[in-house]
C-alpha cells in the first residue's frame, strides 16, 4: 500500500474529475482484478489522466500513452491521490 502525500486529496477513482491526473495508491480487489489491471499498467505508485466528461458510465483513463475504459464497479475499488500540479 502506498501512502498520499500531504497535499494528495485521497478518493477513488469512479470519484475522480475528468482533466485531472491522479496517482494509484492501492487496489481494493481480489487476485483476479489486481491480475487484470495489471495487465493493463494499473499498478500502485503509476500515475494516470482521467479523460472522461460523464458522471456516469465508464471512466476514461489515459496511462502510460494507453487509453482504457473502466467501468464503475472496478473504478470504485481502485484509490487514488489527486496530484496537485500548483506548487
Amino acid at each position: 500500500m502506498i501512502s498520499p502525500t500531504v497535499d494528495e486529496k485521497v478518493l477513488t477513482l469512479a470519484s475522480t474529475v475528468p482533466g485531472k491526473k491522479y496517482r494509484i495508491l492501492r487496489i481494493n480487489g481480489g487476485r483476479r482484478l489486481n491480475s487484470r489491471l495489471f495487465a493493463m499498467g494499473l499498478v500502485p505508485n503509476e500515475t494516470l489522466y482521467v479523460s472522461n466528461e460523464s458522471r456516469g458510465g465508464p471512466v476514461r483513463i489515459s496511462v502510460k500513452g494507453s487509453i482504457f475504459a473502466i467501468g464503475r464497479g472496478m473504478a470504485n475499488k481502485i484509490v487514488v491521490g489527486e496530484i496537485n500540479n500548483r506548487k
